[in-house]
């Protein structure tokens, strides 16, 4: 095993070395010629499938990178001052700038291995036959699924895997694909992802009003209560020096980062579900690469650091929606927080962080719930003029909250 994935990532070297030699086109399957995959070939003492398969994935890190490297042109060729400084640091590297530090996983596919089911083996339910380097020669390696894989595996059709090296073990990422029964869509289910709530959301209907009923709120309390106590032990046992502990426990607070997105994710996808709605979630692209550090707002970049995870959220809100056969997407949630869902305006202020204040049509509502209807309308093909719920100006923690300002008093008087 360790000598076929480490010859893996030679051929995936190699083959990078000739993209970036030959300025070469990496569309489709680039233009390597049956010399070069021969060469390759007995360079590296693979067979001939492998070095198809190390010749696709160089080719996927070369068009990841030019992807990203056309977004960041793009952006440092409007950039100006300290933040043109701080880009031009940020430039993408190529793919294996540095040369080879760890070994790169490579997508086998049917031709070179295969995951079976093994009724006959007690010690596993699946296992992987893979070719070795010796050909028509292939080993059996047993697998170790919990029952949420075992279950995934038997629903779906198996299409290749990935063999990764960490920590000294290998593990096995396979790719299923499986169908789901389409869904009637009734509603738009949308969601704002943010750092103080972790979900608002907000049910839209072409032609229906909001009601009470249609807004909700999935806060991370909880999380953040176990983590703080998970810091609070992790500071008790480095003053004390207790390193094999920290070491056993070193991934503790990941696990419990991921166990509350997945539950938010479960969630969300109930409620999709139960209402027969799909899944508008909003896309903060970019949000924390543009809090750059020096910003002038440092209290907001370390929050925004520590607990926005936004990208693992959206990930598994459209994993599970997927499972269950919904309709889920993404939007860019540009201007959503700033504009009022009910004239557009985007004359407004902010009076806390979870107060939104129409300047235009006096419009006093919660800032996340009214993000959250913006982000749902941008997937009607006409905007929907909707009129604000009464109360829902202040949700949850905010209730008791007194607006500062002599303008907003004054008019919640009048």
């Amino acid at each position: 095993m360790n000598r076929l994935t480490a010859r893996m990532s030679y051929g995936v070297g190699l083959f990078s070395q000739l993209i970036e030699q030959r300025n070469m086109r990496v569309e489709h399957y680039g233009e390597f010629s049956r010399s070069d995959i021969a060469e390759i070939g007995k360079i590296t003492k693979l067979q001939i499938a492998y070095v198809q398969e190390c010749r696709d994935q160089a080719l996927w890190l070369w068009r990841s990178y030019q992807t990203r490297h056309a977004e960041w042109e793009k952006r440092y060729k409007y950039a100006k001052g300290k933040w043109r400084e701080k880009l031009a640091r940020r430039e993408p590297h190529k793919p294996f700038y540095r040369g080879m530090q760890s070994k790169i996983p490579v997508r086998i596919d049917k031709r070179m291995g295969s995951v079976e089911a093994s009724e006959q083996m007690k010690l596993s339910s699946y296992v992987i036959r893979l070719s070795t380097l010796k050909k028509g020669c292939r080993v059996t390696i047993p697998l170790n699924p919990v029952e949420y894989h075992k279950n995934l595996l038997r629903q779906g059709r198996i299409v290749d895997f990935q063999l990764i090296k960490r920590d000294g073990r290998f593990y096995a990422h396979i790719c299923v694909k499986y169908t789901t029964p389409d869904r009637p869509v009734h509603g738009v289910r949308a969601i704002d992802l943010g750092v103080r709530r972790a979900v608002a959301t907000v049910l839209l209907t072409p032609n229906g009003p909001l009601r009470r009923r249609d807004f909700a709120m999935l806060s991370d309390g909880e999380e953040r209560h176990r983590l703080n106590m998970l810091n609070r032990r992790f500071a008790k046992l480095q003053t004390a020096r207790m390193w094999q502990l920290l070491k056993h426990l070193r991934h503790k607070r990941r696990h419990v980062a991921d166990y509350t997105d997945r539950l938010i994710a479960k969630k969300v996808a109930d409620m999709a579900e139960r209402e027969s709605a799909m899944v508008v979630v909003g896309y903060p692209k970019e949000v924390k690469y543009d809090n750059y550090r020096g910003n002038g707002k440092p209290g907001l970049r370390r929050t925004m650091h520590r607990h926005f995870r936004y990208g693992r959220r959206i990930r598994y809100i459209l994993d599970e929606c997927a499972e269950r056969g919904i309709e889920a997407e993404t939007v860019f949630e540009a201007w959503t927080s700033k504009r009022c869902h009910r004239c557009s305006s985007t004359n407004t202020r902010r009076i806390s962080q979870a107060l939104f204040w129409c300047l235009d049509c006096g419009l006093h509502y919660d800032a996340d719930w009214n993000a959250a209807i913006n982000i749902g309308q941008l997937v009607f093909a006409e905007r929907l003029g909707r009129w604000a719920t009464e109360g829902l100006a202040y949700a949850g923690d905010e209730l008791t909250y007194k607006p500062a300002s002599p303008e907003v008093r004054n008019m919640l008087m009048s």
